[in-house]
C-alpha cells in the first residue's frame, strides 16, 4: 500500500515540474501513515516465528537427553515338534475304468452307481455270437488237426516198417553175395583142376565141360547178387527219404495242432469275456452302459468305460510338503486329518509313499497318505486338512515377527546387551509363522529382543525397558 502511494507521488512529481504546497502536506501525511503502518505489522510476523523457534530448540534439547524408553521380549526354543498343516482332496486307494474286451451287446446289467461289488463278482453279460462261432470253428479245426496228425502218424511206422524191411533184405542179399562169391571162387578151382586132368587124359572132355559151365553159371549167380545189394541199397534209401518225409507230416500235423488249440483257447478266452467282472471289492462310482448297448472292445480315448469301480475301504490323499519340512517326512509316519464335515473325529493315517526328489518348481515333497475308512464316511473328492508333526532343527527360537529389521545386510534383530546398551544382531531365519518367525542361527537362548524397534535407535544407544 505504501509503496502504492509513493509511486504515485513520484509520478506526479515527475509529470509536471510544479508543486502546489497543498501536494506537499498530502505527501507528508502519506509518508506518516507508512510508517505507522510499518510499526504496527513488523512485530505481529517476527514475534511468532522467534516463539516457534524457541520451542524447537528446546524439545530438541530435551529429546536429546531423555533415554529412550522400548519394549522387550525374550528368545525362546521353540517347541522340538513343529505342527504342519497341509490342504489335501481325498481319492480312492484304486480307481479303475471297466472297457469291454469284446464286441457284441449288453445282454444283462447286474450293478448300478453306488452298488458295492465284491472281487470277481459279474457286473454284465455281453452277447457275442461272432466270437461263439469262431469258437466251433477252432475247435472242428483242432479236431482235424488231431486226426491229421494220427494218419500221419500211422504213415510214419509204415514208412519205418518198410525202412526195416529194405534193411533186411539188403542184408540177406549181401549174405547171399557172399555165398556166391565162395561158390564161383570153388567151382573156379574145381574148373582149372579138371582141365588140367583133362590135358592128362585121367577124365572126359565132356566133365571137363561140365566143370567149365558149373563155373560160368557160379559167376552169373554172383553177379546177380551183386545187383540184388545195389537194389536193396536204393530200396533202403527210398525207405529212408520216405520215413523222413513222414515225420516232416507229423511235425507238421504237431504245429498245426498247437495253432489249431490257440485258436480254440483264443476263442474261449474271447467268449469269457462275455462276463464283465470285478477286479477287486469297491463300489461302483460310473456307469455308461445299459441293457441292449452296443459296445465294442478297447479303452482309447473315444470309447467311455462301461463302469468305474473304485476301492474305498482305504482311501488316500496327496500333499505337497515345503521344503523346509521335507526331512521330516518318512514312510509309515502318523498323521491326523481332518475335516469340517466331522468336527468332533480325527482320522489317522499313515505316509505310504513320498517322491523323494523335492519339485524342482514348487520345491515341495510329493507325498501320498492311506487313511483307513472302514465305515466308509470318507468319499473320493472331499477337502481335507492333512495334519504333520516334524522334528524341528536344534536351536530354534521363536521371535514376535515386529521385532525383526529387514535391511540391506539382512535381516536384523535389536537385543539388549549388559548396561542396557543395544547391539544389531544378524540372524538367520527359518520359517515364517505369522505372527511369529522361526530364527535358526544368530540368537541365544534367554536373549532380550526389543519389539517394535524405532529407525532412530543406533548401535550402542542405552535405552529404558518399559514396564
Amino acid at each position: 500500500m505504501l509503496n502504492v502511494a509513493t509511486e504515485e507521488i513520484i509520478n506526479q512529481k515527475r509529470l509536471s515540474p510544479f508543486v502546489s504546497t497543498q501536494t506537499k502536506q498530502r505527501f507528508i501525511q502519506l509518508m506518516g501513515i507508512a510508517g505507522i503502518a510499518v510499526s504496527v505489522m513488523l512485530p505481529i510476523g517476527i514475534v511468532p516465528r522467534l516463539i516457534q523457534a524457541h520451542e524447537l530448540d528446546r524439545i530438541h534439547d530435551k529429546i536429546a537427553h531423555e533415554i529412550p524408553s522400548v519394549s522387550v521380549t525374550h528368545a525362546t526354543l521353540a517347541p522340538a515338534q513343529q505342527k504342519l498343516s497341509l490342504p489335501g482332496s481325498i481319492e480312492a486307494v484304486i480307481e479303475t475304468p471297466i472297457y469291454a474286451r469284446s464286441n457284441g451287446y449288453i445282454e444283462k446289467r447286474f450293478v448300478d452307481i453306488g452298488d458295492r461289488v465284491g472281487a470277481g463278482q459279474i457286473l454284465a453279460k455281453i452277447q457275442t455270437p461272432e466270437i461263439e462261432e469262431s469258437e466251433k470253428e477252432a475247435k472242428a479245426q483242432l479236431l482235424t488237426a488231431i486226426t491229421n496228425k494220427k494218419q500221419s502218424e500211422a504213415n510214419h511206422d509204415r514208412a519205418q516198417a518198410d525202412l526195416d524191411k529194405a534193411i533186411a533184405q539188403l542184408s540177406q542179399s549181401r549174405a547171399a553175395l557172399i555165398e556166391r562169391q565162395s561158390t564161383e571162387e570153388f567151382a573156379k578151382t574145381t574148373m582149372h583142376r579138371w582141365q588140367s586132368l583133362g590135358v592128362q587124359g585121367a577124365v572126359t572132355l565132356q566133365e571137363v565141360d561140365e566143370k567149365e559151365t558149373n563155373y560160368r553159371t557160379s559167376v552169373a549167380t554172383r553177379e546177380a547178387a551183386e545187383d540184388f545189394i545195389n537194389a536193396a541199397k536204393s530200396e533202403v534209401i527210398a525207405a529212408r527219404a520216405r520215413l523222413k518225409a513222414e515225420e516232416a507230416n507229423v511235425n507238421l500235423s504237431t504245429a498245426n495242432i498247437a495253432a489249431a488249440t490257440a485258436h480254440a483257447n483264443r476263442s474261449s478266452t474271447e467268449r469269457s469275456f462275455q462276463v464283465v467282472s470285478s477286479p477287486f471289492t469297491g463300489i461302483i462310482t460310473e456307469r455308461n452302459v445299459d441293457q441292449g448297448a452296443l459296445v465294442s472292445s478297447g479303452s482309447d480315448s473315444s470309447k467311455l468305460p462301461l463302469f468305474r469301480v473304485a476301492r474305498i475301504d482305504t482311501v488316500k490323499a496327496y500333499v505337497d510338503v515345503p521344503q523346509y519340512a521335507a526331512r521330516g517326512i518318512h514312510t509309515g509316519q502318523e498323521v491326523s486329518v481332518t475335516l469340517k464335515e466331522f468336527p468332533d473325529r480325527t482320522f489317522i493315517g499313515k505316509v505310504a509313499r513320498t517322491s523323494v526328489a523335492l519339485d524342482s518348481t514348487a520345491r515341495t515333497l510329493h507325498t501320498e497318505i492311506h487313511i483307513p475308512n472302514s465305515d466308509f464316511a470318507l468319499v473320493p473328492g472331499m477337502y481335507t486338512d492333512v495334519n504333520f508333526s516334524v522334528t524341528r532343527p536344534s536351536k530354534t527360537f521363536l521371535i514376535p515377527a515386529n521385532s525383526l529389521i529387514v535391511r540391506s545386510e539382512g535381516p536384523q534383530v535389536i537385543t539388549l546387551k549388559e548396561g542396557k546398551n543395544i547391539h544389531y544382531s544378524q540372524v538367520r531365519l527359518g520359517e515364517d509363522l505369522g505372527k511369529q518367525v522361526e530364527v535358526v542361527a544368530g540368537l541365544n537362548n534367554g536373549d532380550t529382543i526389543i519389539v517394535n524397534p524405532s529407525d532412530t535407535l543406533a548401535e550402542g544407544t542405552t535405552v529404558a525397558v518399559s514396564q
